[in-house]
């Protein structure tokens, strides 16, 4: 921008706050200031602020002859006008030079976190059709937000210098929002050492002593750069969750204005890996992690020579050979090949904790046969982990189904460090929990959960599977959850062409039921019935869409389960439709989507 263009705008920008500071109307300028004003703004000598000609017809609208009415006079003929064309020159300006910013992601496609201003009445105060000020001028929406400098928070914490828990999932591409951090931070006991201090969290690592000078100076951060300030009685809200409903420019369409939308749902789809929370608590814990980090395989002779013992309350406790097991097993033809899911307890709405693969394994219940069979008093079989970091429980029930299996390799090939090489406990229809990798005993026992479906209990005494997270208030806020995936913040596609919205949804030992879709914030929803949904696979949903014009459309998606549980969070992404797809260099192309500058620092960016 030209240094003379730039010295332009921030001299009107000046005068427009003061004037607004100020509660007065901005003054009819000099004819030569106005003309000055106009050339500037349309790069043409311009005629404003001369006298215009009217003719003696239009002369007489304006005078109210006799017979006319407020509807004869035509827009080019009220008196004034030269003033109206200046003001709009000048709106037109700013709002070329504070259009939304729109950024080519490393993978080619497009962003715009900021609705462009479509479909504003012309007229409207300070407001044209086609202008974008507000959004981005006043409410300086470009700059606010964690988008604003990390364009994905997954890929932040994946570089951070402290080694996070994978929350990310690239196999389904998920897309981490400040909501799960929250969630996450703000209530976990028995993981977080001190619960709700998500803010103290994050005020501390923007404006603490390493990062405050980068955060503030070289990022032009400040509070309003996270937070919202109302008069609403929420005090500081955070911005990322409420802006939807304070931007302008977001299109809303009744369900019934929707037009045809084709749904569809399946539940075949698997992943390369089976997603790991990776938590590192004891030694096996950080040996599995580290290999896995390094790539390194773990020895064959780890599989050859690790032992399982079946014990507690069994008539004929015994300890054998992994390998043995598994080549007895094969001959007897009781090992069992199945697609299903393993999904974390702690996965929030929009979080990429989950995952189908093809499992093979040996069903425990085959197990406990070979050791004599169940004696008089048991009430579930506790996985004992080799670390003895784990001895949580599943289900008699689990047991008699066929539904807890030990199982030795994933997609077809033996396990990675990651998902516990040599082997793992997996039990179907349940959270991780009870998932415990490298196991080495199963032990039949008559202290585990009196009621494995009491999902309190179960989170309280860390036993069994709680199938879902609870908040203070002990109510689970992630059953169900329906996630929508791929959709980076502000994605941009094309008006009048379908678009494929897809995600998942998951509500652990429940049957999804129905899924319903908003496209306007919640006020109205288009629903789907499911029919037959396995419990043990994940939900795959697809909704194709075409958006009717060009403009930014927001998703909510909720969803409900056969027995009776309804979403208590939603997840909302917005995308923005354009007739014309913008070109790679009319955007700030990034190299990372770990930390960005903000928009007026870009490098290489052009606004």
């Amino acid at each position: 921008m030209a240094a003379k263009r730039m010295l332009a705008v921030l001299t009107i920008c000046l005068v427009f706050g003061l004037g607004a500071v100020a509660g007065c109307a901005p003054q009819a300028p000099t004819p030569d200031a106005t003309a000055d004003a106009g050339a500037e703004a349309s790069g043409e000598e311009s005629q404003s602020g001369k006298d215009r000609e009217y003719t003696e017809d239009e002369l007489a609208v304006i005078a109210g002859a006799e017979g006319t009415t407020h509807g004869d006079i035509g827009e080019d003929a009220f008196l004034g006008k030269d003033y109206i064309d200046q003001l709009y020159d000048r709106w037109d300006m700013v709002a070329e030079e504070y259009s939304p910013e729109v950024r080519t992601l490393p993978d080619g496609r497009m962003v715009q976190r900021t609705p462009t201003e479509y479909g504003l009445a012309s007229g409207a105060w300070q407001t044209q059709a086609n202008t974008n000020s507000y959004n981005t001028y006043w409410l300086d929406s470009d700059n606010r937000g964690c988008g604003s400098c990390h364009a994905d928070l997954g890929s932040v914490l994946k570089n951070m210098a402290f080694e996070h828990t994978q929350v990310w999932n690239d196999d389904i591409k998920s897309n981490l929002t400040v909501q799960e951090c929250i969630n996450c931070h703000h209530w976990a006991p028995g993981y977080m050492e001190k619960n709700m201090e998500f803010g103290t969290l994050m005020h501390a690592v923007h404006f603490g002593a390493r990062h405050k000078v980068q955060f503030a100076e070289e990022y032009g951060g400040n509070c309003n750069s996270c937070h919202n300030a109302t008069d609403n009685g929420q005090g500081m809200e955070m911005w990322d969750l409420v802006k939807y409903d304070h931007l302008w420019g977001v299109n809303n369409i009744a369900s019934e204005d929707l037009g045809d939308v084709d749904f569809s749902f399946e539940q075949e789809t698997t992943q390369d890996n089976a997603f790991s929370f990776e938590w590192m608590h004891a030694y096996y814990d950080q040996m599995r992690h580290g290999a896995g980090v390094l790539g390194t395989n773990l020895p064959q002779s780890l599989f050859d020579n690790w032992e399982i013992t079946i014990d507690g309350l069994v008539k004929a406790p015994y300890t054998a050979t992994l390998k043995e097991l598994v080549d007895e097993a094969e001959k007897a033809g009781v090992v069992v090949e199945k697609t299903s899911k393993i999904v974390c307890s702690w996965n929030m709405v929009g979080g990429g904790g989950i995952s189908n693969v093809k499992i093979t394994g040996i069903p425990v219940s085959w197990l406990v046969e070979k050791a004599g069979g169940i004696t008089d008093g048991a009430n579930g079989v506790r996985a004992m982990r080799a670390d003895g970091s784990s001895r949580r429980s599943f289900s008699l029930d689990k047991l008699n189904a066929n539904e807890a299996l030990l199982v030795y390799k994933i997609n077809g090939e033996p396990l990675g460090a990651k998902q516990g090489y040599p082997c793992t406990n997996w039990v179907e229809g349940v959270d991780a929990q009870v998932f415990s990798k490298q196991i080495n005993a199963y032990t039949v026992a008559d202290d585990c959960p009196p009621d494995f479906g009491d999902s309190k209990y179960c989170a309280e005494n860390y036993d069994g599977s709680p199938n879902g997270w609870f908040d203070e208030n002990g109510v689970i806020v992630n059953r169900p959850n329906a996630t929508i995936l791929d959709v980076p913040e502000g994605l941009v596609i094309e008006s009048g062409k379908p678009f494929d919205f897809h995600g998942y949804v998951d509500a652990y030992n429940e049957h999804i039921s129905q899924m319903e879709f908003s496209f306007d914030g919640g006020e109205t929803w288009t629903a789907f019935d499911l029919a037959d949904t396995d419990p043990n696979r994940v939900v795959w949903w697809h909704l194709q869409w075409t958006p009717p014009e060009q403009g930014a459309y927001r998703l909510t998606v909720r969803a409900t389960t056969a027995e009776g549980s309804e979403s208590k969070q939603t997840h909302t992404v917005l995308v923005n439709a354009k007739d014309v797809l913008p070109s790679k260099e009319d955007t700030v192309v990034l190299e990372t989507t770990s930390l960005v500058p903000p928009r007026a620092a870009a490098a290489g960016g052009q606004n």
